[in-house]
């Protein structure tokens, strides 16, 4: 696994296993929340690459996982 020194909001998210490991907490829902919704809603010149679309489409179902989670305040589960 790559480690980096960048800090960002996303850091809970990127450096979590995705079958396992701990659940990310509303709090941390809501600091990953505004970044994500800033990629997703990036704007993409042209047409993209089926594999790049498919991110943009993961992150955007991601955000209303985290939105839910927010408003519920539940626990995002992994596993």
């Amino acid at each position: 696994m790559f480690v980096s020194d960048a800090s960002t909001t996303l850091t809970p998210l990127l450096n979590h296993p995705d079958d396992a490991g701990p659940d990310l907490s509303p709090t941390q829902c809501a600091a990953i929340l505004p970044r994500l919704q800033q990629i997703a809603d990036q704007r993409h010149d042209g047409s993209i690459e089926p594999v790049l679309r498919r991110h943009v489409d993961d992150a955007r179902q991601l955000v209303v996982v985290l939105q839910f989670c927010v408003e519920k305040d539940v626990d995002l589960l992994f596993g």
